[in-house]
């Protein structure tokens, strides 16, 4: 309401991070702040385009430091983007993009090192989406494998091992199950407990009381992100065959169609 006016007479520079509580005190905004204050601000001016600068001209098929070859995306969907994010892509924080995503606004990511080398344009629907759009990466991953026979039609098992989790502030990422175990990956990104201090021993002491527990670290995450892969047919024989000389320690998919 007060910034309307001023917009129509003049260029208004503000800031992210800092804002208010319901009380009005003084306060910040979390993690990734200053992409969702411009996201916030963008929704309540209704604008036509919200701009990310940042110090990357754009989001690409992977990261460009570890692949010379990748390529940058010139139009990529909000779901897509979030995908990326969440697997291991840097360039945005899937939450910040929420209040643009609410009222249907495209977000430009490019960077302020050289406006003109273009960018990518975040929206709602892309033209023609390709069936893989880009790869993610996450280093340094702890897989967690939990034995135990009372698994075997026992409910609230899963139930107990998560309980135990989140008393410990652990979030996890990954998961899959068999009759008798389960193995999951530790989401360093969403616990509040970070690095070393996730796998502490008190919970490696109360886990041990359940089950059998086996840990393997510095694994790797990569992340396939397309869209309708979960309804095509052959993606399995073409991603895992150029995966045919590395042994696989854990597969998910068909969750998200992303």
């Amino acid at each position: 309401v007060q910034l309307q006016p001023r917009i129509a007479a003049a260029l208004v520079v503000t800031q992210g991070f800092i804002g208010s509580e319901e009380k009005g005190r003084t306060t910040t905004l979390g993690r990734g702040v200053s992409d969702y204050t411009a996201a916030l601000l963008g929704e309540a001016l209704n604008a036509a385009r919200v701009d990310i600068w940042t110090d990357v001209p754009g989001i690409y098929t992977t990261d460009p430091r570890v692949v010379p070859a990748a390529k940058r995306i010139d139009e990529i969907t909000f779901e897509e983007a979030a995908e990326m994010a969440t697997f291991g892509a840097k360039v945005l924080h899937p939450a910040t993009l929420l209040p643009a995503v609410r009222s249907d606004i495209p977000v430009f990511v490019g960077s302020s090192k050289d406006p003109a080398a273009g960018g990518t344009r975040v929206c709602n629907e892309t033209a023609n989406p390709p069936l893989f759009r880009a790869l993610a990466l996450r280093r340094k991953q702890t897989l967690v494998t939990l034995h135990s026979l009372n698994m075997l039609h026992t409910p609230g098992f899963l139930s107990e091992v998560f309980n135990i989790l989140v008393r410990h502030n652990v979030s996890v990422d990954l998961i899959t199950t068999s009759e008798v175990s389960v193995a999951l990956t530790l989401d360093t990104t969403g616990s509040t407990s970070t690095g070393d201090h996730l796998l502490s021993q008190a919970l490696l002491t109360e886990l041990s009381s359940l089950c059998r527990v086996e840990v393997e670290e510095n694994l790797a995450l990569v992340a396939i992100i397309g869209n309708e892969l979960s309804k095509a047919c052959g993606v399995g024989k073409e991603v895992f065959g150029v995966l045919e000389p590395f042994n696989l320690r854990m597969i998910c998919y068909g969750a998200s169609s992303y």
